[in-house]
């Protein structure tokens, strides 16, 4: 029987940047290696448990929902792919669930991800899409305190802003916050988009 490798990053959804989408590599030629466990697209849903168990407490505690392995896009802006930043398909390619691009470059309210963590453009890793999520509010003062149950909305950079108590539906709004919202902090989000599945 053939040895088959076994990826590291499945034990720590939050602490992976990866050159490939199996997220093996030949060590001379950078070629990518199919070890058979991994590859883009595949999603999975996992309960509160099991998401606490693949977390990287480094990072930060992951929340029960859906996550997809994808590949952040070769032009999204480095700065806002990071923990807790919301991410878009790309503007102006075929549309594709696993190929996602910062809040800047990407179709705003089209299939919103939350990124786990800091993942190298170019390079493949974890978001989350549905679900529970750990979103980071702006640095900027919040257009509202927001109090848990309130709409939170993405903007510019990806972060998240509590704005006022509304009933009005914007295409920035990701879901409804579960903790108070506080400057540069993170909270937890109860994401509101059906993912479509691909």
């Amino acid at each position: 029987m053939a040895k088959t490798q076994t990826l590291p990053t499945w034990l720590c959804l939050n602490a992976c940047d990866d050159k490939t989408a199996s997220g093996f590599a030949d060590v001379r030629t950078g070629e990518e290696i199919h070890g058979g466990a991994l590859n883009l697209g595949d999603y999975f849903d996992l309960t509160e448990a099991e998401a606490k168990q693949l977390s990287y407490l480094t990072t930060g505690t992951l929340h029960a929902g859906r996550y997809r392995r994808v590949q952040v896009d070769s032009g999204a802006t480095q700065a806002y792919v990071k923990t807790g930043t919301i991410g878009y398909m790309v503007s102006g390619l075929q549309p594709n669930l696993n190929v996602v691009t910062s809040y800047d470059k990407g179709i705003v309210g089209v299939h919103p991800v939350v990124f786990l963590n800091a993942i190298t453009v170019g390079n493949f890793g974890f978001v989350q899409e549905m679900g529970i999520a750990t979103c980071l509010c702006q640095a900027a003062a919040l257009s509202a305190v927001g109090a848990a149950g309130n709409l939170v909305n993405a903007v510019a950079t990806g972060v998240i802003d509590a704005p006022a108590a509304t009933t009005t539906w914007t295409q920035n709004i990701v879901g409804i916050q579960l903790d108070p919202a506080m400057i540069a902090t993170k909270i937890r989000v109860s994401l509101l988009w059906v993912a479509q599945q691909g």
